[in-house]
């Protein structure tokens, strides 16, 4: 299985929308935001998982603990051939 990626960017950037095929592009199975990870109190996984957020230090945060990386959501959009400039900056 992969291993878990955090993706960021402003709201209204596709995170969520384009998430699933991003994920897919990434070889991940589920796609959650970070910000629900901590209202749930559930753990971040290492493997398998896409982690969304609008902030990049929290984005950063994440993903040190992670030992993963960080993706900007106009690079990640990128990579499945959507034009960012199709895409809600906000």
């Amino acid at each position: 299985m992969a291993k878990s990626v955090v993706l960021y960017g402003p709201q209204g950037s596709g995170k969520t929308l384009h998430g699933r095929a991003i994920a897919d592009k990434l070889g991940l199975r589920q796609v959650i935001d970070l910000e629900d990870i901590q209202l749930m109190g559930e753990r971040l996984q290492r493997q398998g998982f896409l982690y969304l957020s609008w902030s990049e230090p929290y984005a950063q945060r994440a993903a040190n603990l992670l030992g993963t990386e960080v993706v900007h959501i106009t690079h990640a959009l990128a990579a499945i051939g959507v034009n960012t400039g199709e895409v809600a900056h906000g």
